[in-house]
């Protein structure tokens, strides 16, 4: 393979990690869905079935224990062979539990990998098989917040697609 077709392959690769990280923490499931293959499998721990459908699974359940989570891919390894790539990437994802009166809210963070088979078919790459490993998490109180007279200069991140993100700024 040419030097610049496994760039490019490596890129459209990571730009597909990225896709559906991006998709999780705005709750999109098109935008997910669009990471997957429609014959693809995940496995999430608690889910396990059609990559494809995981969007439809993942969506209300991070709606009902979650006020944000934010997903954060690290390194990824990735062996690149013509149309098949097998991936580690290592996943930081940060959870933020709902609000509910005289409940402490807390922050769980997961830490794991995405072991994934990605191909390449009609020139795009996305998700063929995905094993989600597990390998440790931690879970904080929220003490408090940052005064909103800071808080409130920022732009308030949203979690649909009413974000900021999809109007490009």
């Amino acid at each position: 393979m040419g030097d610049l077709a496994w760039v490019a392959d490596r890129i459209a690769i990571q730009d597909c990690l990225v896709r559906y990280c991006r998709g999780i923490d705005r709750r999109d499931a098109d935008l997910i869905r669009s990471a997957y293959w429609p014959d693809s499998y995940d496995d999430h721990g608690s889910y396990k079935g059609n990559g494809y459908e995981f969007a439809e699974y993942v969506v209300p359940s991070l709606n009902r224990g979650f006020d944000a989570t934010h997903h954060t891919i690290l390194n990824s390894s990735v062996d690149l062979q013509g149309d098949e790539a097998h991936t580690e990437t290592y996943v930081q994802a940060y959870h933020v539990s709902k609000r509910i009166e005289g409940e402490a809210r807390t922050v769980f963070l997961f830490a794991g990998r995405y072991i994934d088979r990605l191909t390449k078919r009609d020139g795009e790459w996305k998700i063929a098989h995905r094993v989600v490993v597990y390998d440790f998490d931690r879970v904080d109180p929220i003490d408090g917040a940052m005064p909103e007279a800071w808080t409130s200069t920022f732009t308030a991140g949203r979690r649909d697609r009413d974000d900021l993100s999809y109007g490009r700024g």
